[in-house]
Order: C-alpha cells, then sequence, then structure tokens
C-alpha cells in the first residue's frame, strides 16, 4: 500500500492486516502468552471492520495565528473526524503531526498520527507477552484506536510527539521532536 494517495495527496492509513509496526516492518511472533490478558472489546463496535470507519472524515486548513491575526502554522489538507472541534484540529496538527510542514514525509492525517501511536504501544505489548493471544492485543488496538478518535482519551504531548516514529517511519535519534541539552 502506497503511503501517499495521488488523487487527495492524504496518506493512507495502515489497518490491522497491513501494518508495518515495530523493527520496522516486523509483527510480533508471540502466538500466545498464557499469562496474558484476555481482552474484551469494549469501546469499537465490533461490526467495525476498522476503528477509523467509525466516525466521518473530512479535509481541512489547521492554522495557529497570533494576536495581531497573523499566521504563525498553516497546513492545508489535513485529514481530521468531521466531529472534531476546530480548536482540535488545529491543535492537533500543528504540535503533534510528524514531519516538516510542507514536506511529503508530513503526516496529514489524524488517521496516521493515532495509528502511528496505538499500532506502536500495542505491538509492544504484543512482543513483551501482555496478551494473551494476537487477538486480544488485535482488540486492545481497536479499543484504544477509538477512544482516541473518539476524544474519550488522550496520550501527554511526548508521547503523541515520538512513539512509533521509528517503529512506523524508521526515525531514529535527532530527527525526532526532542533534543537533550546537557548544559541546562
Amino acid at each position: 500500500m502506497s503511503i501517499v494517495q495521488a488523487s487527495t495527496g492524504v496518506r493512507a492509513n495502515k489497518g490491522p492486516g497491513d501494518v508495518e509496526s515495530s523493527e520496522q516492518g516486523q509483527r510480533p511472533q508471540r502466538v500466545s502468552h498464557p499469562r496474558g490478558l484476555q481482552i474484551d472489546s469494549r469501546f469499537c463496535p465490533e461490526q467495525a471492520v476498522d476503528p477509523f470507519e467509525t466516525t466521518e472524515w473530512e479535509l481541512r486548513t489547521a492554522s495557529i495565528k497570533d494576536e495581531n491575526g497573523e499566521i504563525l502554522f498553516e497546513q492545508t489538507d489535513a485529514e481530521v473526524p468531521s466531529d472534531w472541534s476546530q480548536l482540535a484540529a488545529n491543535v492537533v496538527v500543528s504540535k503533534y503531526f510528524y514531519g516538516e510542514n510542507g514536506t511529503e514525509q508530513r503526516e496529514s492525517s489524524v488517521r496516521q498520527l493515532i495509528h502511528r501511536v496505538t499500532r506502536t504501544i500495542t505491538d509492544w505489548g504484543q512482543e513483551d507477552g501482555y496478551f494473551a493471544t494476537l487477538e486480544d492485543g488485535e482488540r486492545f488496538y481497536r479499543d484504544l484506536t477509538w477512544l482516541c478518535l473518539h476524544q474519550h482519551g488522550a496520550f501527554n504531548s511526548p508521547v503523541w510527539f515520538n512513539v512509533g516514529l521509528y517503529h512506523q517511519y524508521g526515525v531514529s535519534g535527532t530527527a525526532c521532536n526532542w533534543h537533550w541539552d546537557g548544559d541546562t
């Protein structure tokens, strides 16, 4: 699956069946762990093929302006859930999308952002034996994704800035959105 859909310029979401995750494309190998968590789906409707299909989507322009109305940040054609407020879209797109604005590497959809974080966390849990089966892990992924997508829960900023950059995009080191200054 191509990362960019040519017709819209919006990156395609990689769903549970075609996700490149963890060690750059390697799916967790653990099939079952008898002491792992058994997950019953509580949030994402079971009839939904993909948690990202449980909302309507639209393309918006996200912008941040200063007190004089001067544009400090703007990204056009950002894909966001249609029921999100403009403020939520502005904050998420300007602060949490990975990549330099205006480049092809820039995330262009809330789908990509949420998937990057929830897929990586799920894969870590599967690799470390937190789930009884891979199916339990996938139910966890679906519910966690649904909760973030529908704004019933959210991670703190460092999670959105960093989690999944290596696992989904192969980014490591100083290309991340953080920098340690040993002098301060």
